[in-house]
């Protein structure tokens, strides 16, 4: 199997000029086949090419920065949450996005995809054509349920 036999197709997309507000609306609304909500969403310039991509722990690192974990319970206050949150709310999406967006082609077997997967740990691969068009998305899940189906197989004879 290749990545082309598994991609879900990409109708939705984040806009670099896009609040955190605006970028989690979106989010919520793109459903995948499963009908639960995507986790993450690519970023595009007005020519549709790849800027980025932005996660669910992109903007949760948004809202409570790297620098603040490790001693997070020593200062946090009764709606602290709230507040940084409502803080960023107008952030851009190229602010907090991750540049750095690792793809695969049509033609990729799938266990490059997962081995892509596990060394970069990452959730989601955007599949391109020959000419870095956007055709389609591998979803970890995907990945896990073939191999989960592999690994059952016998039990369901």
């Amino acid at each position: 199997m290749k990545a082309k036999d598994i991609m879900s197709p990409i109708g939705d997309f984040l806009s670099p000029d896009m609040t955190l507000h605006e970028a989690v609306i979106a989010i919520r609304k793109c459903k995948r086949s499963h009908g639960l909500s995507v986790k993450g969403m690519l970023v595009l310039d007005n020519n549709k090419n790849v800027v980025g991509i932005l996660s669910i722990k992109d903007i949760m690192g948004a809202v409570i920065p790297p620098y603040l974990s490790p001693d997070l319970s020593l200062f946090s206050w009764d709606n602290m949450l709230e507040q940084m949150t409502d803080k960023c709310r107008n952030k851009k999406i190229s602010d907090i996005m991750a540049r750095e967006v690792f793809t695969v082609g049509q033609e990729t077997p799938l266990m490059v995809c997962v081995d892509f997967m596990i060394k970069k740990k990452l959730q989601r691969i955007p599949v391109m054509d020959d000419n870095k068009n956007i055709l389609g998305m591998v979803y970890i899940r995907d990945l896990y349920e073939i191999i989960a189906n592999i690994l059952i197989k016998e039990e369901n004879k």
